[in-house]
């Protein structure tokens, strides 16, 4: 996702890039929360579960940044 948003030449097609990177971050975000507390809390002892939407942020930028975004 960064590499369009480095190749894009109109500010147009940056200001896209840009809403539809923090879009699926915020989509992630709760897609994560959810999981997390639903199934791997209850399944693996150690982890514990998310409480705050910032905790939730920064899983899933930190999962997007070790996928590669």
């Amino acid at each position: 996702m960064i590499k369009e948003i480095i190749k894009s030449q109109e500010p147009k097609d940056i200001l896209n890039e840009i809403l539809s990177f923090v879009l699926v971050v915020l989509i992630t975000t709760f897609i994560i929360r959810f999981t997390w507390n639903n199934s791997l809390v209850k399944h693996i002892t150690v982890l514990k579960p998310i409480n705050t939407f910032a905790d939730a942020l920064l899983l899933s930028i930190t999962i997007s940044v070790f996928r590669g975004i």
